[in-house]
């Protein structure tokens, strides 16, 4: 049996013209008031026989295919639909963060095409955060930057996601204007052990608050650990607690 990527692919123009690529928005979550202060669109995909699949069965194919680009601005274009019915409807609207895979960085119009998409539903520009993970940016800092940068002229926010699971990360802070760093789950479930693991984090989240960054804790899974981020001055986590 095909693997589920390679089944997509073969009609991913009709899965994502009938809307089986839908954006669910897991919170981030202020842990000192229990208020949602921000967002992110995470892909799933439902499938008619075995459901609701998740991003690990199909995402890498897609990535290794190219066709990553095509459901990247696809979701996009739902997260702006959403966001512009919030505001049509009233309801407070918070920043959603959209990931975008690297391979977005090495074309020169891409932040134009962010802007019409978020333009064509009329969505400002500052409730829409434009997520790459270090990883990404450590591939390619020269493209990654230069579109970080023209995003960020446009008024759109940057996140740097899975911070502190590469090599480089303390050489993508000095570079990048990024306006939030999400420190990845692995680093924050194992960093909030012990003491000479709390001290990193502690420092790390200074670092940022001096750069004028907001710092997300992601993978936050009991109330211990939203102890420790008090603690150390962590406010915003996302994650399954």
């Amino acid at each position: 049996k095909a693997p589920v990527g390679r089944r997509l692919e073969r009609r991913l123009a009709s899965a994502l013209d009938q809307g089986e690529f839908d954006a669910y928005y897991p919170p981030k979550v202020d842990v000192d008031t229990g208020r949602i202060v921000g967002c992110e669109a995470v892909v799933r995909s439902k499938h008619t026989e075995q459901g609701l699949l998740m991003p690990g069965s199909f995402i890498p194919f897609f990535e290794k295919k190219g066709l990553i680009v095509r459901v990247d601005l696809h979701m996009f274009e739902q997260v702006c639909r959403t966001v512009r019915r919030w505001l049509d409807e009233g309801r407070p609207a918070v920043t959603v963060s959209c990931n975008f895979s690297q391979m977005h960085f090495g074309h020169d119009g891409f932040a134009g095409q962010v802007s019409e998409i978020a333009d064509r539903f009329q969505v400002p520009h500052h409730l829409l955060e434009v997520e790459i993970t270090e990883s990404a940016i450590a591939d390619a800092p020269e493209s990654v930057s230069s579109a970080l940068t023209e995003l960020k002229m446009r008024g759109f926010q940057i996140a740097i996601d899975d911070f502190g699971s590469g090599y480089s990360s303390l050489g993508q802070l000095q570079r990048l204007r990024a306006d939030v760093l999400k420190l990845d789950r692995s680093f924050v479930c194992a960093g909030l052990q012990g003491t000479r693991e709390r001290i990193v984090i502690e420092n790390l989240v200074n670092m940022a608050f001096e750069l004028g960054m907001e710092v997300v804790c992601e993978g936050v899974e009991t109330q211990a650990q939203v102890n420790v981020l008090q603690d150390i001055g962590c406010h915003i986590a996302q994650g399954y607690y």
